[in-house]
């Protein structure tokens, strides 16, 4: 498959990733900083905040999930999409894709708060994470053939183990939105597979 094949079968995973850059791109020309974000910006943004979205405005719950805090944030959120993306997205659709992005990163954002009562919260990864849950949670069932299925399974496992682990040793690195978006994209994961047919795991390149 040539990629302008390959990326008609990707455009919720292309638009997600055009939205979040051009966020970014609209933050930077404001004033904040490329490589590190600044809280009290962010806030004015749309950034999650236990105080502010528990008072009503819980539509931080989503725009967070589309800030970010400096350039490397942004660029490894959006490489783990692209990745996630190129492959699920074909299999599962369109709107199932979309649909478990929006919902995970919403718990995943929620959880965060809750966690992190007097931290401001930013970024796609919970989100990011759902969908490597929902790509996990698939390739342990019979959708796809064997031969495509177990090359996958060690690469989408060592993502996830890699970066639980990373997330331990480093600082800023939110586990709890993490944690949630994989657990909540997982159990998405296996509802979708009742919805989905053997035709539409044949779409997973071996």
């Amino acid at each position: 498959m040539d990629t302008l094949t390959r990326m008609k079968t990707m455009p919720v995973t292309l638009l997600l990733i055009a939205v979040n850059v051009i966020v970014y791109l609209l933050t930077v020309l404001m004033g904040m900083d490329i490589w590190q974000g600044n809280g009290e910006k962010l806030l004015h943004w749309g950034a999650n905040y236990w105080p502010m979205t528990m008072q009503g405005q819980y539509w931080r719950l989503l725009t967070s999930m589309f800030l970010h805090a400096g350039l490397w944030h942004l660029f490894t959120n959006m490489l783990g999409l692209l990745i996630a993306g190129m492959f699920l997205e074909p299999v599962i659709r369109s709107f199932r894709f979309a649909a478990a992005y929006i919902l995970t990163g919403i718990i995943a954002d929620f959880v965060s708060i809750w966690y992190h009562r007097t931290t401001v919260g930013v970024g796609a990864s919970g989100a990011v994470f759902g969908i490597y849950g929902v790509f996990l949670a698939l390739l342990t069932t019979p959708l796809f053939r064997p031969s495509a299925r177990y090359g996958f399974l060690i690469y989408v496992s060592m993502f996830v183990i890699l970066n639980f682990i990373v997330a331990l040793f480093a600082e800023g690195i939110d586990n709890a939105a993490h944690l949630a978006g994989f657990c909540s994209g997982f159990i998405t994961g296996y509802l979708y597979f009742f919805t989905l047919s053997k035709q539409d795991g044949d779409r997973l390149p071996q």
